[in-house]
């Protein structure tokens, strides 16, 4: 599922604000400019995610991203335990740039090849006042601050967007530069564990317990 700030709503109550969702099957290959995961809403999980899924995909030949992917993980902690298990490497294998603190950018970046860009820990281009999109962008992303203006801005002939997405879901439009069909969603995923959580198989509400009445 996609959370998307539904630019060209007529209603303007409702732009930008998220709150409609949809199946990535609305989108039906639409066009994605630049993925980002990262910021507080990914852990370690999602670097691991990531990894995988770059295994996945490379069995079927090399892999080439036709939109740039930022990725950048929550913190240096988990930056090395991923270097300590081999996880790491996979993502350096095909990052066309790596974070090194001791030649940090000069500027926010705001022009952007087809690659993979191995971003400093943080936050990055969920606070918006670091690094940019493009304007007119269609932006797919895991932070959650994607509203107007904040991560990308309008051009003259396209209102910019931020979705909302999943990490593998953002991995896997970078790299094909579109929104991918469910089969091509599957075959990149075959094998991870995504997630374990599954909804109760019970309704856990409880009955409600009407309230004795005290003498004061």
């Amino acid at each position: 599922m996609i959370a998307d700030p539904d630019v060209n709503n007529e209603d303007v109550s409702k732009r930008y604000t998220h709150d409609v969702i949809r199946p990535a099957s609305y989108y039906d290959g639409r066009k994605v400019d630049l993925g980002f995961v990262g910021s507080c809403m990914v852990h370690k999980d999602d670097m691991q995610i990531i990894a995988a899924m770059l295994r996945n995909l490379e069995k079927n030949g090399p892999i080439t991203f036709k939109a740039p992917l930022i990725v950048a993980p929550p913190t240096y902690n988990i930056v090395d335990e991923l270097k300590a298990e081999g996880d790491w490497d996979v993502l350096a294998k095909y990052a066309g740039f790596i974070f090194d603190d001791s030649n940090p950018k000069e500027k926010a970046r705001t022009k952007y090849e087809n690659q993979l860009y191995l971003e400093r820990p943080g936050c990055n281009l969920c606070m918006g006042n670091q690094e940019k999109a493009e304007p007119g962008d269609t932006v797919l992303a895991t932070s959650t601050r994607l509203f107007q203006g904040r991560v990308v801005e309008d051009s003259a002939e396209k209102k910019g967007e931020s979705l909302l997405g999943s990490t593998p879901m953002v991995v896997l439009s970078t790299i094909l530069g579109r929104f991918p069909t469910l089969e091509e969603y599957k075959a990149a995923v075959d094998g991870i564990n995504l997630t374990s959580f599954a909804p109760p198989s019970k309704d856990l509400a409880r009955p409600s317990i009407p309230l004795k009445a005290t003498n004061q």
